[in-house]
């Protein structure tokens, strides 16, 4: 449904729980304990019982992380389950890292690597980092630098950043600087470091220090910051 959180079966008589989240933070113990948050989770109960997939994602993230509900990771992982099985991305992600770390579900790399993968799949940046950080760790698949890169890469260029794209341009110029399964290419390396520099990634500005130096791109008495 197009209007998501404010639809279900008495949407026109009821107020909307995505505004009510929108002003008050989802992890607040006082708003569980007040008539609006009262209101706000059984509305929003009821669009996930009613099948609207925001509000499933929205009540299991609620139940993981406890706050507007009790924590509870057995229904944290119910309600993104069903979210994540009508194809809401970060649903399967988030489900996907449940598997990995055995919260709320047994532990399995497998299925946990089969969820990332489908919510990397439908473009989302987090997931295509999780997905190569797997691939490049052997968790739940075999290792395999190739497809390890490509989900770096899209990562670093996803249109919707977020830190983890920075991360990935880190962790390709680390694929770079090592050899970690592509060729060593130390030119590489520094334009990753230096793309992540751009976006004031710490550990990244510390690469291009060290590789500056190395290669005597600059001496270490002219090094901007120090």
């Amino acid at each position: 449904p197009s209007s998501g959180a404010c639809t279900g079966r008495s949407s026109s008589s009821r107020r909307c729980w995505a505004t009510t989240l929108r002003a008050r933070p989802l992890g607040a113990t006082a708003l569980r304990a007040s008539a609006e948050g009262t209101k706000a989770v059984q509305t929003l109960r009821a669009d996930a019982e009613a099948g609207i997939p925001t509000a499933q994602h929205v009540l299991g993230m609620a139940y993981r992380g406890g706050g507007l509900v009790a924590k509870d990771l057995e229904w944290a992982a119910h309600w993104l389950h069903k979210a994540a099985n009508q194809g809401h991305a970060k649903s399967q992600l988030e489900l996907g890292m449940l598997f990995l770390n055995g919260k709320g579900v047994q532990e399995d790399e497998k299925v946990s690597a089969s969820w990332v993968s489908l919510a990397a799949n439908q473009g989302l940046g987090d997931a295509q980092f999780q997905m190569a950080m797997m691939l490049l760790g052997g968790i739940g698949v075999e290792v395999n630098g190739e497809w390890a890169k490509y989900w770096l890469e899209q990562a670093a260029d996803n249109p919707e950043r977020s830190a983890k794209s920075d991360d990935a341009l880190f962790r390709l110029g680390l694929m770079y600087q090592t050899g970690q399964q592509v060729e060593q290419d130390i030119k590489q390396a520094l334009m990753y470091f230096e793309r992540a520099c751009d976006n004031d990634h710490a550990q990244a500005f510390v690469k291009v220090q060290d590789i500056r130096r190395a290669k005597g791109f600059i001496s270490p008495g002219n090094t901007p910051g120090l």
